[in-house]
């Protein structure tokens, strides 16, 4: 067998699929004890009058051959029938978002990012979205009529597996590496197997003899029997690649902003593509280097960027009394899908007080590494049952063993956070950078608020101070348990705050008590700020010899500087310690008791609606579902109560 490099065939048609990577989360499919018949015809399929597409010279044949599997699926429906073809288009530009090579300037892609993009979007009809680059917003919002349900791969090896298949659904999606046989497929259909391969292509399996599998092709109909051929089993047994089999999902349309954020948690399955579309209009996703993020579900481009400010936010604010916008950066400890469910959460009530809130998913997940790293410390620091044997007077004691042996990885994977989020804004072609450049397109009336959580603050430090170089103001600027160092604070608030172009700051932080009950994954026993001062920043902790870094989300930090404690005698710089019992002034009430509760504690978010508001209360009812990092930390929290 020899290969080529060409990607082409002799007259002209790109074949440039690339096979799937190895992804132990594919889900497999099982054959049940469901007869399989000895042959299906080709004929039978035919019946369906599934129309024989035509890629000619565009290199988009995972989306032709997964939109053969949509359009039999819709036509076989037992219930409302659909005989549109959908747009094989679509399903191109969406498989390059989510397949495992970054960004969107190639040709080719792979069959799972082709079935993710339909998992996750559903697809439009075909005359909705044609081959230039972008999906329109009409083809978003018409896709999910004709979603995804369950779908699984199929062992490309196992013939058994794939003919139990297709005699359950009717059609596979393929991939295969294609050889110098299919340029000469005669009228009978028959590719006959060669030695010299081409490259890879995408197609359907629609039928099955005792010779091989029946392949509907996307090379029109003047290719092979009709747009038809057969690859013998030899064949598909040297050069198969991927199999994957789909059922249709449910069409649903949710308009209710609550709705959407309960589509969007982490507790259900997925976020469905009737809430991806409205929520994409205030996420922006941010990558390594502070890079805009172009794949996975909410992958952003510039042109992504431009709509949220010029088209989303003008269209959505045009009859409210007061234009607010509010940009949000989570902290450090979540991943992408707990951080979207957030601002789903917030986007009711907030659309509902005319703020329209932004929100920088820039994919974090430091509590996945920050666990593995105290693990592994404590594993080096204890012989097996040490640490179930401690007494509470040695826990002091244990955290100041944890540190030393955390700090190496454990700096290293905060600073590169550190500077992602630094990136954002610095770096030229940042994503931050780029939001910041449209937000300052819109007029000067516009209010601009900014929230950010603990490592959210670092994010926002470079912003803040593009904003103001540019001529901004900031009507109010709010940290939740901020990461970010004193000196970094003092280097890029202070002084906006201190000229008034903050116009009003106010910090929320946990008060040095609950710093101290707090824990790390159950392995710390004092907060994450308490372990990012004292092993992951600049200067680190030596007890009784010196204290770790200044964070300013630290009471005892905030006590021990005279600048600090000065700029919150003063007029427009608040501090709120949590917990707290004023109940009865919003403005000032949290319930916070652990680092990572800020986000999701009712008390502080209707705090700060009120702060951006500048009233004295607000009514309304937040809803927050637990994320995975919640629950995850519950069912730990429970193992070890039983």
């Amino acid at each position: 067998m020899t290969t080529t490099n060409k990607l082409v065939t002799k007259d002209g048609r790109k074949v440039n699929v690339r096979p799937d990577t190895l992804d132990f989360r594919d889900q497999m499919f099982v054959p049940t004890l469901v007869e399989v018949p000895t042959r299906i015809d080709l004929e039978d399929y035919k019946r369906h009058e599934v129309p024989i597409l035509d890629q000619g010279t565009e290199g988009a044949c995972t989306g032709f051959g997964l939109a053969a599997n949509v359009n039999y699926l819709l036509r076989k429906r037992k219930i409302v029938p659909d005989r549109t073809s959908v747009s094989p288009f679509m399903l191109y530009h969406l498989a390059k978002r989510y397949d495992e090579w970054p960004g969107e300037n190639y040709e080719g892609s792979s069959a799972r990012g082709a079935m993710k993009g339909w998992h996750k979007h559903g697809v439009c009809a075909s005359d909705l979205c044609d081959n230039s680059a972008n999906v329109s917003e009409e083809a978003l919002r018409e896709a999910p009529k004709r979603s995804l349900g369950a779908y699984s791969r199929v062992n490309h090896k196992d013939l058994v597996a794939m003919h139990s298949a297709i005699a359950e659904v009717g059609i596979l999606y393929a991939t295969a590496a294609v050889h110098t046989g299919w340029e000469n497929v005669g009228g009978d259909g028959v590719i006959k197997k060669a030695d010299q391969i081409i490259g890879g292509h995408a197609f359907a399996i629609v039928a099955y003899d005792e010779e091989g599998l029946w392949i509907q092709n996307s090379w029109g109909p003047g290719w092979g029997k009709g747009g038809f051929a057969r690859i013998s089993y030899d064949d598909w047994l040297a050069n198969g690649s991927d199999i994957w089999v789909a059922r249709l999902g449910v069409p649903m349309n949710l308009r209710a902003a609550e709705s959407i954020a309960v589509g969007s948690s982490s507790a259900v399955s997925h976020a469905g593509a009737y809430s991806n579309l409205e929520m994409r209009r205030h996420i922006i996703s941010i990558g390594n280097d502070g890079l805009l993020s172009p794949g996975g579900t909410f992958g952003t481009s510039r042109k992504d960027v431009e709509n949220i400010f010029a088209r989303d936010f003008t269209a959505l604010t045009k009859n409210w009394k007061k234009k607010r916008i509010l940009l949000y950066a989570h902290g450090g400890l979540v991943d992408e899908g707990a951080a979207v469910q957030r601002v789903s959460e917030y986007r009711a009530q907030l659309l509902q007080a005319e703020i329209y809130p932004v929100s920088f998913i820039w994919h974090t997940d430091f509590f996945t590494s920050l666990t593995n790293i105290l693990q592994d410390a404590v594993r080096r620091r204890r012989s097996e049952g040490f640490l179930d044997d401690a007494k509470d007077f040695m826990l002091d004691r244990l955290d100041d063993a944890l540190e030393p042996v955390a700090r190496i990885p454990g700096k290293a994977i905060w600073s590169e956070m550190k500077g992602n989020a630094l990136a954002a804004t610095s770096n030229e072609a940042g994503g931050a950078r780029i939001a910041v450049e449209c937000l300052n397109k819109l007029p000067k009336e516009v209010e601009i608020h900014i929230v950010g959580h603990s490592a959210g603050a670092i994010f926002h430090a470079p912003l803040i101070d593009m904003l103001v170089q540019k001529g901004r103001s900031i009507k109010t600027c709010t940290l939740w348990a901020p990461a970010c160092t004193v000196k970094l604070f003092k280097q890029s608030y202070l002084p906006s705050i201190e000229n008034g172009k903050i116009g009003r700051f106010a910090l929320f932080t946990l008060n040095e008590k609950a710093e101290q009950d707090d824990h790390c994954a159950h392995i710390y026993n004092k907060s994450l700020l308490y372990l990012v001062s004292n092993a992951f920043e600049k200067e680190p902790h030596i007890p009784l010899f010196r204290d770790g870094e200044p964070l300013l989300g630290m009471e005892k930090c905030i006590n021990a500087d005279s600048r600090l404690r000065d700029l919150f005698g003063s007029q427009n710089a608040d501090w709120v310690r949590a917990p707290n019992d004023q109940k009865a002034k919003q403005a000032n009430y949290s319930t916070s008791r652990h680092h990572t509760d800020f986000d999701d504690d009712e008390a502080t978010v209707r705090a700060t609606l009120v702060r951006m508001l500048g009233t004295e209360q607000v009514e309304g009812k937040f809803s927050f579902k637990r994320t995975k990092s919640s629950m995850r930390d519950k069912r730990q929290f429970l193992t070890e109560q039983s």
